[in-house]
């Protein structure tokens, strides 16, 4: 066992520490208690470096320690065996964490035929998992070649069918339609072209059937007659009419003059509408002979033949107005595939409307000729007009028209054809390229398939195989699966759940979570796991826990307080069987379980407890002591009633080296102080929240939170008299604040005096 540090020089805070005159030596367990800085890390790493008996970075390291077995100094091993537990360890076991744990556990001699099995297979399987990673980047880039046809042609089929696509047309689109390819078919140049204009054209207006309506005849029995029928009906009536002549005296003058004779009708009519019988050309009298001689010209049955004959005239332009006034739709009005036929049709509406006009117009010279020659009874050769290309024509625009208005009725269901059918073509056109990418593919994965599954015939273990076999050789050549198994368990009970696990990995263990391997671990799932593990190997064959040093520091850093009492119950019952103990911590809390635990009449005489004492000296330089910890402490087990006695009896000499440390101690009296006399979120909240004089609290913020924290700007003379200052008003604020807390304090103090 170690007894005495009788010296230490040149260890950072460690400057010139020797042992003071009268100190008692060390025993089986020794608590040692420092804040922040005040040198306990570099005190457990120079526990560590006693191993080797030499310090990295410490070149001029002196020192001289006490032990059973004799002194030790610089460059000399200690020969018992020391395990620390301190910040440099978890850092050192981080990495680990996330990789491979050293096993707790060795192999045994018997099982180094199972190892070099092991390490074949590994070998293999490492050989094997390139080769698989090779033919995977291989299959991806396949993917990649196959994908990007497929890409490429959705483009194409997005391109030439974008009036219809509501979304993208995308590569998966196109996977999907080709896997259900059943009869390719390439379009040609023509057909493709129809195809895409169509699919661009949008959904057009009806059209009305055309016809030439119907004539409202004057002569005959047809009424509203069709307008074809109507035009039979007039050839008959001029055939006929042509025979007929009126009953009359003619005289001969007006019959050899039509012309004459239609003026002198008319001169007639207006004078036996007035009842007149003076000329109204040459304004006199008619005689009364001429006068009967007129009137039999013109007499009621000659009258009637006119009637008609004018009627039949109204009819016969009638029907030219209709079909003058007769047009056809616009080409553009139709879908395109429709466009064409129309044109043709439309070509011969125009010759055939000429036809029909010329027959209008030879009806009607007829039936003029005939009015003028009433009189007269005579025979015309009328030809029959052939309707039947008319009628063929206007059938063939309505059939069309009919055409185009089913289209319009069903346009989305002929879009989708239309759609399918480009579709169909560009899928056909890339048949030949994914089959030779597929024939590829298919190499490539009977190739992972081997790897994988390997080849029964050939004896050949595939990768899952070859795993299993190595996993299996591994649980027969180490016992480190039931040590992951413990591991395991303890983990659980430390952190209260299960989603951490050790498990076995190679000759040790790797940290798992839901089974996969541990990433981004929290700060207190690190201790928590450092920490386990550390102890747990406490019992690893290579380490005799009976003849060896146990040093541990501060195992609670970034643990929650329920974590805490856990780390305190394995460390008590891993530790309890050691030669000798080092338990070093700043948390007064842990400090009150350890000494709970160990200050008891049945441990204290194999216990002692010490305190690190840092102070600043010439000028700059820190140094540390160790000294027994204060009664108080000990009695007490209240580190604010210890900080407010150093407060109390804090007396400046002038120096920075004396005012150094108080503003730390400063800063966790007001904090406790706070937390039970005032409210707030925040520190400065519960300050600004306290009844008392704001000048005085507004300095002491500022110098318990300026001078509590690390600076690199080094130290201000200005300390000593903020320090002086500061504690009187912070002394003074409890009193005027709390007094009855502020008496049971110094009531406790002067009882431990």
């Amino acid at each position: 066992m170690i007894r005495h540090f009788d010296k230490i020089e040149n260890l950072g805070v460690f400057a010139k520490y020797a042992k003071p005159p009268g100190m008692v030596p060390f025993a089986k367990f020794n608590l040692i208690y420092g804040l922040n800085g005040s040198g306990k890390t570099t005190l457990s790493r120079f526990f560590h470096d006693l191993n080797t008996g030499t310090a990295a970075g410490f070149d001029d390291l002196k020192y001289k320690i006490s032990t059973e077995e004799g002194p030790f100094t610089q460059g000399k091993p200690y020969t018992r065996n020391i395990r620390v537990f301190n910040s440099e360890y978890v850092e050192a076991n981080i990495g680990e964490l996330e990789g491979t744990l050293h096993p707790i556990f060795v192999i045994g001699e018997e099982n180094k035929t199972l190892v070099g099995i092991v390490e074949s297979d590994e070998k293999t399987l490492q050989q094997a998992e390139s080769l698989h990673a090779t033919k995977l980047t291989e299959r991806g880039q396949l993917d990649k070649r196959r994908g990007k046809i497929f890409t490429e042609i959705a483009s194409e089929i997005t391109e030439h069918t974008t009036r219809t696509t509501t979304r993208t047309y995308r590569k998966n689109n196109a996977e999907a339609a080709f896997a259900a390819l059943t009869d390719p078919q390439v379009l040609s140049t023509e057909d493709l072209a129809t195809a895409s204009k169509s699919m661009k054209q949008p959904a057009m207006d009806k059209q009305t059937t055309i016809s030439l309506g119907n004539i409202n005849l004057q002569i005959g029995d047809q009424s509203d007659a069709p307008y074809f029928i109507a035009l039979q009906t007039l050839e008959k009536y001029v055939s006929e009419i042509v025979q007929t002549s009126a009953t009359s005296i003619a005289i001969q003058r007006l019959v050899e003059s039509p012309e004459i004779a239609r003026w002198v009708e008319q001169g007639v009519s207006i004078h036996d509408h007035t009842k007149g019988n003076t000329c109204e050309f040459c304004r006199q009298e008619i005689p009364q002979k001429r006068a009967q001689a007129l009137a039999s010209h013109f007499n009621d049955s000659d009258r009637k033949l006119k009637k008609e004959l004018d009627q039949s005239l109204q009819d016969l332009e009638a029907m030219r107005q209709n079909l003058q006034n007769f047009a056809l739709p616009e080409k553009s009005s139709f879908y395109t595939e429709l466009q064409e036929p129309f044109s043709t049709v439309k070509e011969r509406f125009a010759s055939l409307k000429l036809s029909l006009l010329n027959h209008l117009l030879e009806l009607s010279k007829l039936l003029n000729t005939k009015l003028a020659s009433r009189t007269e009874s005579y025979k015309v050769e009328l030809s029959e007009f052939d309707t039947k290309p008319h009628l063929d024509a206007f059938q063939v625009t309505n059939d069309l028209i009919e055409q185009h208005n089913a289209e319009t009725d069903k346009f989305d269901q002929r879009l989708q054809v239309t759609r399918d059918k480009i579709e169909k073509h560009f899928l056909s056109r890339i048949v030949k390229q994914v089959a030779d990418v597929d024939v590829e593919i298919e190499a490539i994965d009977a190739a992972i398939e081997l790897l994988t599954q390997g080849d029964i015939d050939k004896g050949t273990l595939g990768i899952e195989a070859l795993k299993k076999r190595i996993a299996e050789n591994r649980l027969k050549i180490a016992n480190s699966h039931q040590a992951a198994e413990d591991l395991s368990k303890k983990l659980a009970s430390f952190l209260g759940r299960d989603d951490l696990r050790f498990e076995p990995e190679g000759e040790g263990y790797r940290i798992m979570r839901f089974g996969r391997a541990a990433k981004r671990l929290s700060e207190g799932e690190k201790t928590a796991i450092t920490f386990l593990y550390f102890v747990v190997g406490l019992q690893d064959q290579d380490f005799d826990l009976a003849e060896g040093i146990v040093v541990i520091d501060d195992p609670i850093s970034s643990l929650d307080s329920s974590s805490v009492y856990q780390a305190f119950s394995f460390l008590k019952n891993a530790v309890k069987d050691a030669r000798q103990v080092f338990l070093l911590t700043h948390n007064f809390e842990f400090l009150k379980l350890l000494l709970d635990w160990v200050w008891n009449p049945h441990m204290r005489k194999n216990t002692t407890c010490w305190m690190l004492h840092c102070t600043t000296t010439g000028g700059t330089q820190r140094e540390t002591d160790l000294k027994p910890l204060e009664k108080i402490l000990l009695e007490n087990k209240n580190e604010f009633t210890y900080l407010f006695k150093i407060l109390t009896e804090f007396e400046s000499d002038g120096t920075v080296s004396n005012a150094y440390p108080i503003p730390n101690i400063a800063r966790k009296v007001l904090e406790t102080f706070l937390e039970q006399h005032s409210t707030g979120k925040s520190f400065y909240k519960k300050l600004e929240n306290l009844k008392y004089d704001e000048a005085k609290k507004a300095s002491l913020y500022k110098y318990t939170n300026d001078l509590s924290h690390p600076t690199l700007s080094g130290l201000d003379p200005a300390l000593v008299g903020e320090t002086q200052t500061n504690v009187k008003h912070l002394l003074e604020m409890i009193e005027v604040v709390a007094p009855v807390h502020h008496k049971a304090l110094t009531d406790t103090i002067s009882g431990a005096a």
